[in-house]
């Protein structure tokens, strides 16, 4: 039986890819060099409207590094589905004064967490972030971050998806690597893996996000500076009684994979439970996790993702609150 397991966990991983890719065919040295805090240290969590003014940022004002989800690539933050660099979160930030780069990433760069099938943690059950398997997002990660940081003026590191909780191991202990980071965000990551002892329920990374949880705890650097928001989504309730194809009914199954509960909400991909971090700004929306596909009506509820136009400023905001914000 145990061959039989650690072989559907393989097939859970390529399915995991798909699931978090945007529904698209096809789609598959030195400590930190930390500066004035860019968010008050209060945290709390607040539940906000897509409707709020738009934030501009300040000249000067920190670049941006986004970090692609599992299965995405670069060019889904700056010209996804091919509908143009406009519709787009890169576009969208820009147009509220920041630098943007995305981390490069192809897609097929995903198959690289196969490598893990050759050491002996992941059949374990004890994969660190820092091996095959990941290691190489990790790396590639810090060396665009780093790249942002040689403009003097700070980063941002928006993670999502994945892209959150491999952005927390990106930024390490705090001695990794040299960058100015001035905040951190993730947008519908899953924090946390899934409780141990429910059938067909396990850490789908083989160990990497349970070890990154476990060392590198809720807002592990903010004793150096570093600000944490994590974005989450209460928009679609899982429901495993719902109609087959149903957004409620896809929403169950992956909460389930995510954290082992399917009836709780979440942004139809990622539970709330496990999008938020101990002592991070937490901020909750009604957006989809995915970016939207162009087939997807207005009256979808998939229509909006947290890199909408009309989401941004909602998670923007904590982020201008100790620079000069100005709203058009």
């Amino acid at each position: 039986k145990m061959p039989v397991a650690r072989l559907r966990c393989c097939v859970a991983l390529l399915c995991l890819t798909a699931c978090c890719v945007p529904q698209r065919a096809g789609a598959f040295a030195s400590v930190f060099a930390l500066r004035t805090p860019l968010l008050p240290t209060l945290a709390g969590r607040t539940h906000v409207q897509l409707a709020m003014s738009r934030q501009q940022a300040a000249p000067g004002s920190p670049a941006i590094v986004i970090l692609p989800g599992f299965g995405n690539a670069a060019v889904d933050y700056t010209n996804p589905f091919g509908a143009g660099f406009e519709t787009s979160i890169s576009y969208a930030l820009q147009q509220r004064g920041f630098d943007v780069t995305v981390m490069p990433l192809e897609r097929s760069q995903w198959f690289n967490v196969l490598w893990g099938l050759f050491t002996l943690s992941f059949w374990l059950g004890t994969v660190t972030p820092y091996e095959p398997s990941y290691g190489w997002y990790v790396q590639t990660a810090r060396d665009t971050i780093t790249a942002a940081a040689a403009k003097e003026r700070g980063v941002i590191v928006i993670g999502h998806s994945a892209g959150g909780w491999l952005g927390r191991a990106a930024l390490g202990n705090g001695a990794d690597f040299d960058a100015d980071i001035r905040a951190f965000v993730s947008l519908g990551a899953p924090h946390s893996a899934p409780p141990v002892g429910i059938p067909g329920v396990m850490d789908m990374t083989r160990g990497a996000l349970t070890w990154t949880d476990e060392k590198l705890p809720g807002v592990f650097l903010a004793g150096k500076g570093v600000q944490y928001v994590t974005v989450a989504s209460d928009l679609i309730a899982g429901n495993g009684a719902a109609d087959r194809g149903t957004p409620n009914k896809a929403a169950y199954n992956s909460y389930r994979l995510v954290c082992g509960a399917g009836d709780v909400p979440g942004d139809g991909v990622v539970p709330l439970q496990s999008a938020h971090l101990d002592g991070a700004t937490q901020i909750t929306m009604q957006c989809y996790h995915s970016i939207r596909p162009p087939r997807i009506d207005d009256s979808d509820p998939r229509a909006k993702w947290y890199g909408s136009d009309e989401a941004v400023d909602a998670w923007v905001a904590p982020l201008l609150v100790a620079l000069p914000v100005s709203a058009k």
